[in-house]
């Protein structure tokens, strides 16, 4: 892999950690979900559409529509991700959506496309408890962070079937084709969110600062995965995210109240990478 890309990749992910410790003071100082989600997603599209004017392919419908495809699920996923944020510990949250990168790897292999090996069930062995290590900490939260993790899961999910598209869609369009169409996608979603009040003076900071940093590492992972192809080793790199979260929610965070289960949750991020490192270089 271009050593470039190896750096924006990675540099992607301690973005991700910065841009989610921002979105979660917003949301913490009173700023709506829908008014997280709006700014971010409009965040997005502009950092992508100068990408218009680089790498046109050919304009094919089906391509195209496949694009618009990967817009929704983004929109979706940001959607699940912002609720999961907004009421679980970014230590929580940032290793689980990680999952993403193991995702992607176990639909191929559910799919037929390749067969279950040893590797994947240790792999999904160390998942497993690299979640339940995540999910520790006090009792009165568990709800919440069930909650949490189950959007998170969500988004993974939604993420996962974003990246696969955008490599379908890629070969004929073009990344200046594709990336613009996908981000358009999801600003023009922007109005079904509805009606959205302004954040108070605390959070205005937080809430486009973060969503300054989330829109460009966002659009960052999607041209590289559209102009590679190669979204399984992007997101091995991009995975480091978990333990970027864990250690971001644990310096710049809620302190105390994350500090007691930093150790445990800090070995269950290694377990998670660990697992999605299993799947990729087994591929």
């Amino acid at each position: 892999m271009n050593p470039l890309v190896f750096f924006c990749a990675a540099g992607a992910a301690s973005l991700y950690a910065a841009g989610s410790l921002q979105i979660k003071r917003a949301l913490d100082n009173g700023a709506a979900r829908r008014r997280a989600i709006t700014v971010t997603n409009i965040a997005m599209a502009l950092w992508a559409l100068p990408l218009f004017f680089i790498s046109r392919g050919e304009f094919e419908l089906t391509a195209w529509l496949t694009a618009i495809g990967a817009g929704i699920a983004l929109f979706l996923g940001r959607i699940l991700s912002v609720k999961s944020l907004d009421i679980g510990d970014l230590s929580i949250v940032g290793p689980l959506l990680g999952m993403k990168t193991l995702l992607v790897a176990v639909f191929s292999f559910a799919t037929g496309q390749k067969e279950l090996t040893t590797w994947l069930w240790i792999a999904a062995v160390l998942a497993t408890l690299g979640v339940i290590l995540i999910q520790r900490g006090p009792q009165k939260f568990s709800k919440n962070r069930w909650r949490a993790a189950r959007y998170a899961a969500g988004a993974s999910i939604l993420f996962a079937a974003c990246d696969i598209m955008v490599v379908e869609a890629r070969g004929q369009l073009g990344i200046g084709w594709l990336s613009p169409t996908l981000f358009i996608t999801v600003a023009l979603l922007v109005p079904f969110l509805g009606k959205h009040p302004a954040p108070p003076p605390q959070a205005v900071k937080p809430i486009y600062l973060g969503s300054l940093i989330m829109g460009f590492q966002t659009s960052l992972v999607i041209f590289l995965i559209g102009i590679t192809g190669e979204a399984v080793l992007i997101n091995i790199l991009y995975a480091s995210r978990a333990l970027w979260t864990v250690v971001v929610d644990r310096l710049y965070g809620r302190g105390e109240a994350v500090a007691a289960f930093f150790i445990g949750r800090m070995a269950g991020a290694a377990l998670l990478v660990s697992a999605i490192a299993i799947v990729i270089f087994q591929r």
